[in-house]
């Protein structure tokens, strides 16, 4: 009995590698790339998928009982992909605002290490608020 085409592809749209599919259906390695190929399926990469930016930030930051988001890791970075990251405070600011962060982000609520979306801010807020300030209680302040 011949393999044909679609039965190579099914299996492979179906995830399983390359070797397996091979030893299954008695087919050359070569032709299960070359029917890949074809019909532009991408390479099975098995392992672990890498976590989105948003699953990283939620798994790695701690809530506390008084409405803070901590980050409590060295690093303060999220990893984008291999020998790339993004400060937290960075994403966070990007998750609030939608814009990218001009200068230093850093945690307007005082609480150090804080990367709560609402409470990071960026150097023109924090230019805006000593404004502010000013014209309330004047130069002073």
């Amino acid at each position: 009995m011949t393999t044909t085409d679609e039965q190579i592809v099914a299996r492979l749209r179906e995830g399983h590698a390359v070797r397996q599919i091979a030893e299954t259906l008695h087919v050359g390695v070569l032709r299960i790339r070359q029917v890949r190929d074809r019909h532009h399926i991408p390479p099975n990469r098995p392992g672990p998928k890498a976590e989105s930016l948003d699953e990283q930030f939620r798994r790695r930051t701690v809530p506390t009982d008084d409405g803070h988001l901590l980050w409590p890791h060295a690093d303060g970075q999220l990893k984008v992909r291999e020998g790339a990251s993004v400060a937290a405070t960075r994403y966070a600011f990007q998750q609030k605002y939608r814009r990218p962060p001009v200068g230093v982000v850093t945690p307007g609520c005082g609480t150090p290490q804080c990367v709560h979306p609402d409470h990071v801010e960026d150097r023109p807020m924090r230019e805006a608020l000593t404004t502010q300030l000013a014209n309330i209680f004047g130069s002073a302040a």
